[in-house]
């Protein structure tokens, strides 16, 4: 029987393996290292790109041996997107050493998220990020600090929300603490 490579090249790109340029082990779950639970269908919170040209250095369309066409990060125009993970991949690189990789959907682009360095970089928002974030945003005052008024503490809130660091509900509950 004779078996033509277009054919079986063919088969590798559209079959069942809808994933197969991106190289490693499905895995059904992945932990980061600061503790977030990410899982295959699970939402993902895009940030803000973290390179100077306000791309993102950890999520992107990886680079495809098939086609010849070489790794792009994502742009800028995906801030504050969510975006479905569709595969989770553990990678053994000698070039990149060990990492897992969320394959994710965002519009029309199907690309990756280095799972670990998205989140430590706040290329992803995550339970684990949004609470070093409003730790960042809102440090311990300082002895001869004065106080914060009631209308400041609501403005200082309000930008958090607006910056997609709080949640509507955290927003909401933390508003609610200070009017009582």
């Amino acid at each position: 029987m004779k078996f033509s490579y277009s054919l079986v090249l063919a088969g590798c790109l559209l079959g069942p393996a809808a994933h197969a340029q991106i190289f490693g082990k499905s895995v059904a779950e992945f932990t980061t290292r600061a503790g977030t639970v990410v899982h295959v269908g699970d939402t993902l919170r895009l940030g803000r790109g973290t390179l100077p040209t306000g791309e993102f250095q950890f999520i992107y369309v990886p680079e495809n041996v098939f086609t010849g066409s070489k790794q792009v990060n994502f742009s800028s125009q995906l801030n504050n997107l969510s975006v479905r993970v569709k595969d989770l991949r553990a990678q053994n690189s000698k070039l990149y050493g060990d990492k897992t990789v969320a394959v994710v959907k965002a519009n029309t682009l199907n690309g990756c998220v280095d799972l670990n360095a998205a989140e430590d970089a706040g290329e992803i928002i995550t339970a684990h990020t949004r609470r070093a974030a409003v730790s960042a945003a809102a440090p311990a005052p300082a002895v001869a600090a004065p106080a914060l008024s009631t209308a400041d503490e609501l403005a200082k809130l309000k930008r958090l929300y607006d910056q997609k660091v709080l949640t509507k509900a955290e927003y909401e509950a933390q508003k609610t603490k200070l009017l009582k």
